[in-house]
């Protein structure tokens, strides 16, 4: 099976991202950090409006390291949604990150599982449970939908035990021709809102796509 090629080997460019219109993206500023830290300073504003401003400040330099962190990775968005579902009203609390990464000539014999062990860490390939492919607006489209565990430290086993999972979900849409690709995933909370959240991630991942170069 194929795998993933160098980040070295993308080319750059520009890419156009379908995300929900109202939601919180740390990095929709791009580089502009002082526009980043007015953002995150309003928000967290808004959400603890009761909370001394010494502490306020210190929940945007949180925010601020974790700007820092993502941009310095190559992450292109990372939008943030706590909010009732509207299936079951159960608060949802979900992370959804991009970027885009190499993948090789041939997309549609890639393994998947590969590409995520060289993205993220080396055992992930064996915490991915469900693998679909689809058709996206780029043209291929592979995601997957996972219930990982989560490392609880020690001095938490008496309120969260020992058990505890997360609900994790992606998708790479990349061009017929590969090349690049664009790779979407999130995070939540509740495992059991797995499905609604791999829902959120497909829309965002088949509906963004690569701006062609200006040739002229």
């Amino acid at each position: 099976m194929s795998t993933a090629t160098s980040t070295r080997d993308i080319e750059p460019g520009e890419v156009k991202l379908f995300v929900p219109p109202d939601w919180f993206d740390l990095m929709a500023d791009g580089t502009d950090r002082a526009a980043t830290r007015a953002r995150c300073a309003d928000l967290v504003r808004l959400t603890y409006p009761d909370t001394p401003l010494e502490r306020r400040e210190e929940f945007t330099d949180g925010l601020l390291y974790c700007y820092d962190r993502y941009l310095a990775d190559g992450v292109l968005m990372y939008g943030v949604i706590t909010a009732p579902l509207p299936t079951t009203g159960a608060q949802a609390v979900w992370q959804v990150y991009g970027g885009v990464v190499a993948v090789p000539e041939r997309p549609e014999e890639m393994d998947l599982g590969v590409l995520l062990t060289q993205v993220f860490d080396e055992q992930f390939a064996e915490k991915t449970a469900y693998v679909e492919h689809f058709t996206t607006d780029m043209g291929l489209g592979i995601g997957f939908i996972s219930q990982p565990p989560v490392l609880v430290p020690s001095d938490w086993d008496d309120n969260a035990g020992t058990d505890m999972r997360t609900g994790l979900a992606g998708v790479l849409a990349c061009p017929p021709e590969g090349g690049k690709g664009l790779l979407v995933t999130g995070t939540c909370l509740d495992p059991d809102q797995v499905r609604e959240l791999a829902g959120l991630i497909a829309v965002i991942a088949s509906r963004s796509v690569f701006i062609p170069p200006n040739t002229e």
